[in-house]
């Protein structure tokens, strides 16, 4: 198994468990990160070993806080479309994944860490999760996550939450379909490996077969969500208002 210095793997009964792993920054999603994330997904399809796979986030705070605005804080207009590119390669090979992804939510899931979330199959969280696309609090524009809230829930809560950037607790979460099971804190893991393994057990090119149809079902509007995310970051670093407002968070921070 290949060493990460960003997320842990462990395989175990046949579920490999994918731990994003800085906790410091609260698991956010560096561009390492999502290229050892992108890595570890594709090698796990292509082993026969592995027949479901759990992610979740190091530590009891966050599964991922999204983005790391270290690296955003400096990004232009000009470097827009790299960005976005790189979540695209990362969705993508998720997507292509043929076998059932459950993910173990610990704590905070926000922006692209939930975006990361909702490309799971089936989602279980923890009692104190807390949840949100909170990308127009630091200036960005939210149009993957809109497109995923879209297909989960519908227009009225999806706007509710896209404008406010505000969080949600697990209750909430589940009542508005971003997570259909909620479990006490110290059980969590326990929970999502016992599913896993329920899920391993089951035959493979029927669970493979059934992924298939789900993404059909989404494939064209993902694609053209892709298209506008950007040209709509290309508009918003143009504007100056994200490099303000992701400067503005890091004085408040220190």
């Amino acid at each position: 198994m290949m060493d990460y210095e960003n997320i842990k793997l462990q395989e175990k009964e046949s579920v490999l468990t994918i731990t994003i792993d800085r906790p410091k920054t609260y698991n956010s999603l560096s561009t390492n990160t999502k290229l050892e994330l992108e890595q570890a997904f594709y090698n796990a399809e292509r082993d026969d070993s592995v027949r479901a796979i759990i992610l979740t986030g190091s530590g009891e705070k966050s599964f991922s806080s999204g983005q790391d605005l270290s690296e955003s804080k400096g990004l232009d207009e000009s470097a827009a479309e790299d960005w976005v590119e790189e979540f695209d390669s990362l969705y993508r090979v998720i997507r292509k994944v043929s076998k059932p992804i459950i993910s173990a939510i610990n704590g905070f899931s926000v922006g692209s860490g939930l975006q990361l979330a909702l490309l799971t199959d089936i989602r279980i969280s923890n009692e104190s999760a807390k949840f949100g696309m909170t990308e127009v609090n630091v200036g960005l524009p939210c149009i993957i996550g809109t497109t995923m809230f879209w297909e989960v829930m519908g227009k009225s809560k999806t706007i509710d939450l896209i404008l406010t950037g505000r969080l949600i607790d697990a209750k909430e979460a589940q009542n508005y379909n971003l997570v259909t099971r909620v479990v006490p804190d110290n059980k969590l893991r326990m929970e999502a490996f016992n599913l896993a393994k329920e899920l391993a057990n089951k035959p493979l090119t029927a669970i493979a077969l059934n992924k298939r149809r789900f993404n059909q079902l989404s494939e064209e509007e993902f694609n053209n969500c892709m298209n506008y995310a950007v040209d709509a970051h290309i508009m918003g670093y143009a504007s100056g208002e994200p490099q303000k407002a992701m400067e503005e968070f890091f004085e408040k921070q220190k």
